[in-house]
């Protein structure tokens, strides 16, 4: 990593950055996920029999409750979120293709009429030749295949009348064809858009869980838990790969030029809130923003997190090097890039901004090299 780069890590490790500006979505999905570590689920309740008194406070173990469950709903909602921005990428690539097709369906359709005109031309060549009747019009104006058919009423005609026949023949067939696929493109896009629209309504529902429980904290509560990460998943039984902490080489530079910029681009993000399906250049998810800051550096990589651990070379945990991609849980659902000195910058949740955190602050799915 370049000098001035280690100087900037040094300078935000030991704390979270202020944030430099809400966009009017993250105000209104204002929300924190639980400390890391933390035990619970969406569906738990208050330990029953909790101690109270000097040595124990019945309170203190519900708030941890609620923690809990504030976690179990923002990790649910990091894997919707993912679901989104895939139907979201999909619908892109699917409007693109259907207005190509739409395009090149229009200009086929123009050249088709010309091509057809040539079929009044070759009627009137066989009037003034004596040889047209009323079937043969018919069969060149509306069914010039129909008419390739016909052995004798083709006979009538020159090869290069039928050469030009059979190109507008030719020119209705694919204009029927890109007709089928044009249409078929666009019900894969409407479903596509449903998709996304079901993923969307099911991520906004657990954040207004997620809400309604944090409304329960108290304001230093909800402050201190603001800073927290998103923790393990005690639900999935999934540990996550296993890293001792002083076999980290905190020297390790960035392996190539590309990284070093991609580090240099996620630093000046540092702060940007949480906003779901976003990919910046204001506000990001966690996805949205690994895309972006490599796109800085030159490289394109798919929009979902599951997509971006396929996108480079898989390398052991051990071995990791700053600018390497962390995906995280057993589904792969969240992702950050690890900056040097055992630490990754990343999107963590609503409520949040993009900040750095300790790289074994979740459990570790994949580490991937670009």
């Amino acid at each position: 990593m370049a000098p001035h780069s280690t100087k900037r890590l040094k300078r935000h490790r030991a704390s979270a950055l202020p944030a430099r500006g809400r966009t009017v979505a993250a105000a209104a999905l204002t929300a924190v996920a639980a400390a890391a570590g933390v035990v619970g689920t969406a569906a738990a309740a208050p330990v029953p029999g909790s101690p109270a008194g000097p040595d124990g406070d019945r309170s203190t173990v519900q708030q941890q409750t609620v923690k809990g469950q504030i976690a179990a709903l923002y990790r649910q909602a990091d894997q919707l979120t993912q679901t989104y921005d895939a139907a979201q990428e999909q619908a892109g690539k699917l409007t693109l293709a259907v207005q190509r097709s739409q395009s090149a369906l229009q200009a086929m359709q123009v050249d088709y009429q010309r091509q057809r005109a040539t079929l009044g031309s070759i009627a009137a060549d066989q009037y003034r030749a004596g040889g047209v009747d009323e079937e043969l019009t018919l069969m060149l104006a509306d069914h010039p295949d129909s008419f390739l058919s016909n052995e004798a009423m083709a006979s009538r005609l020159s090869d290069e009348q039928r050469r030009k026949i059979a190109e507008v023949v030719e020119e209705r067939r694919q204009i029927v064809q890109l007709q089928h696929a044009a249409g078929d493109q666009l019900s894969a896009l409407n479903e596509t858009r449903d998709a996304a629209a079901q993923s969307r309504a099911q991520v906004t529902q657990q954040l207004h869980k997620a809400q309604a429980l944090l409304d329960t904290l108290s304001a230093p509560q909800r402050a201190a838990a603001a800073q927290a990460e998103l923790g393990a998943d005690p639900t999935s039984g999934f540990a996550g790969q296993q890293l001792d902490p002083t076999l980290i080489d905190h020297t390790a530079p960035a392996p190539s030029d590309r990284a070093r910029a991609a580090i240099e681009a996620a630093l000046a993000d540092l702060g940007k809130p949480y906003v779901f399906g976003a990919e910046g250049p204001d506000a990001f998810d966690c996805s949205g923003l690994i895309q972006k800051v490599w796109r800085q550096a030159g490289v394109e990589l798919p929009r979902t997190s599951s997509e971006q651990a396929q996108a480079g070379a898989q390398v052991p945990l051990s071995q990791i090097q700053p600018g390497d991609l962390v995906i995280y849980y057993a589904g792969r659902s969240h992702i950050g890039m690890y900056v040097g000195d055992g630490k990754i910058i990343h999107a963590p949740h609503p409520g949040a901004q993009v900040r750095m955190a300790p790289l074994m602050s979740m459990p570790v799915n994949t580490v991937v090299r670009v």
